[in-house]
Formats: structure tokens, C-alpha cells, sequence
């Protein structure tokens, strides 16, 4: 399990690479690829893609290590470096909180919360 120190260096160092990423996009050449990684991403957040754009450029498909084998019917390389990306967390109101909101919609009554230090692992198809 990682220490608190080593997961605040990793987001200061991710969040670092992040910056140093976008300031490059100036370049056109740049900006068209991150674009083009932009497309490919359609299902993860604006957040996750630049996560993932500064983790691994070249990253074509993103999925989980279970949803390669199952669903793609491929293996992981063996010590292929994970991409992490922040994980949304759904979770039920309370009858206090459905009571507060004033709101029976059911749509209205789950909601999604996103914890900055909550991460899961997604490999690159290149990975496979």
C-alpha cells in the first residue's frame, strides 16, 4: 500500500508533467495529436484523458486488466505500467440528504462523487 507521501509526490509530479504537456501543445503538430487522443477517449472525462495523455501520448485504447481479458480476449504484457486515472464513486442519498434536496426523481438519487485520492489502473492497448 503506498504511503501518503508517496501518492502526494506522484500527483505533484503527475500534475507537473500535466502542465509541462498542455504548455507543449502550442506546437500545431502537438495540438492535433492531443486532439486525435482527445477522439479516442470519447467515454472517460476531460480530466482522465489528460491524465492519460500525460502518462502514455501514444495511448490509442484504454481499458481495465479484467476488461482486456474478458471482453477483448487479450493478455497484459507482463510488468506493463498501468495508467492511473482518478475513479468516480456513485453512491446512494440518504433519506436526510433526499429530504434536504427536496426530490423523489429517481435519476436524482444517486450521485456520482469524485475523490481526488481514489485512482484505478487502465493498460494501453500497446500493452497487450
Amino acid at each position: 500500500m503506498p504511503r501518503k507521501a508517496d501518492v502526494k509526490a506522484w500527483k505533484a509530479q503527475l500534475v507537473a508533467q500535466a502542465e509541462q504537456q498542455i504548455l507543449k501543445l502550442t506546437d500545431s503538430d502537438r495540438f492535433k495529436q492531443y486532439l486525435n487522443t482527445l477522439a479516442k477517449f470519447h467515454h472517460y472525462s476531460a480530466r482522465n484523458i489528460d491524465l492519460i495523455y500525460a502518462q502514455n501520448p501514444q495511448a490509442t485504447q484504454v481499458a481495465g486488466f479484467k476488461q482486456w481479458q474478458t471482453a477483448f480476449n487479450r493478455t497484459v504484457k507482463r510488468g506493463a505500467k498501468a495508467i492511473r486515472i482518478a475513479a468516480p464513486i456513485i453512491k446512494k442519498l440518504t433519506p436526510a440528504e433526499k429530504k434536504r434536496l427536496d426530490t423523489t426523481d429517481e435519476r436524482a438519487m444517486s450521485v456520482t462523487v469524485i475523490y481526488p485520492s481514489l485512482t484505478c489502473h487502465k493498460l494501453a492497448v500497446s500493452q497487450c
